[in-house]
């Protein structure tokens, strides 16, 4: 797959999070159809969208949500297919995670739009599994001037949504972090990355941010 820009899809670290409650939509014909609509409920207001296409994969949506002055990005088609490691068997089948990834910053972050596109299509092109727990790194700035080049996967505000009883579909929030946290937290662990942020009331919305004091 080569994407509209000449980044490739991001390899991720994950560990495996705890179920929880879920939003049951069951009068949608379609797993996007559900998801969308479990956006809308959300936020309760109509979103901006930018369709983003790769060769070889169904077009990524991007939507931004405007709430209480911050900008919410989520994207929309990657849970069309369930996650599968790029070293299983058989890909493509119906087992398996499904997720969105949602991303929060203060004011408008246009360019964001495909990056987040690029890291919702590496589950079908490379095998990239997301779990809240992991991280990702895109080796490259989210947005133009940003020193984040990626970050770690939380639960996000939305609870999952079900189709159905029988599809189940995440919506993970990535943080934000720069290329010196992500190095930081692979030797230090993801937690002592977070109470750092914590500690010094670091806004992950701000793209434009310096690190965090990791000394």
């Amino acid at each position: 797959m080569r994407p509209s820009s000449s980044r490739s899809p991001p390899h991720s670290e994950a560990e495996r999070s705890s179920p929880e409650p879920c939003v049951v939509i069951a009068d949608f014909p379609d797993v996007l159809g559900a998801v969308e609509s479990a956006y809308q409920r959300h936020f309760a207001v109509a979103p901006a969208r930018a369709s983003i296409t790769f060769l070889g994969v169904q077009p990524i949506e991007v939507l931004r949500f405007v709430e209480l002055g911050q900008h919410n990005y989520l994207t929309l088609g990657m849970s069309s297919y369930p996650m599968s490691r790029s070293s299983a068997t058989v890909r493509g089948g119906t087992s398996g995670s499904r997720a969105e990834l949602l991303v929060s910053t203060i004011g408008r972050a246009d360019g964001l739009r495909l990056q987040l596109a690029v890291l919702a299509a590496a589950p079908a092109v490379e095998g990239a599994v997301y779990e809240a727990g992991g991280s990702v790194d895109l080796g490259a700035p989210l947005i133009l001037g940003s020193r984040c080049t990626g970050g770690l996967l939380v639960d996000g505000p939305l609870a999952p949504v079900a189709i159905a009883g029988a599809v189940y579909v995440r919506v993970l929030r990535l943080l934000p972090a720069t290329e010196e946290e992500l190095r930081w937290a692979r030797v230090h662990g993801r937690a002592a990355l977070l109470t750092r942020w914590s500690a010094q009331g670091t806004e992950l919305a701000d793209l434009g941010r310096h690190p965090a004091d990791l000394d």
